[in-house]
């Protein structure tokens, strides 16, 4: 009665390992293109902010929603239409100002996946007090070294980090 127990319980953690390590292989997909898309965006290159949305839009349309462990796929659902939307946006124009705006609200609603979802590495949420005609704008980060997408060159290192995600 005992191994049986044993046996189930060890089932159970493996199941939930499996689950776990398939939401954040989906969610690593679309966070590994949303960190291109901010790249492009730091060196306020519109037209490449253009294309690492396209495949950011690709990355979000090949989520499989079935190997979402719950609480991540209950925040994609609520999200997904307006991730879509401001990554249709920011492809559609090369003009980097446009392509900013729609970054804002991109960034918000991904960083709300990325709370519930399980990183194995840290992510940095970050914050430019001056982005957003100075209320503020936040994006997310592999990395706590400031690199802003909101002004480029001109304000490289303005903001500081709010969050470390684990």
């Amino acid at each position: 009665m005992k191994s049986i127990k044993l046996l189930m319980v060890t089932a159970i953690i493996l199941f939930a390992s499996i689950a776990n390590a398939q939401s954040n292989t989906n969610i690593k997909k679309v966070l590994d293109a949303y960190i291109q898309l901010k790249d492009a965006l730091v060196k306020s290159d519109g037209a490449s902010s253009s294309s690492a949305s396209k495949a950011l839009l690709t990355a979000i349309q090949e989520v499989k929603m079935n190997e979402l462990n719950t609480d991540t796929h209950i925040q994609w659902m609520k999200v997904v239409n307006d991730l879509k939307e401001d990554v249709e946006h920011i492809s559609e124009t090369k003009e980097i100002t446009s392509q900013r705006d729609y970054f804002m609200r991109l960034s918000k609603n991904l960083y709300t996946v990325i709370k519930v979802s399980k990183s194995e590495t840290p992510i940095y949420y970050q914050f430019c007090p001056m982005a957003n005609k100075g209320k503020g704008a936040n994006w997310l980060s592999l990395e706590n070294k400031i690199k802003n997408p909101y002004y480029g060159n001109q304000m490289l290192t303005c903001g500081k980090v709010v969050e470390t995600i684990q």
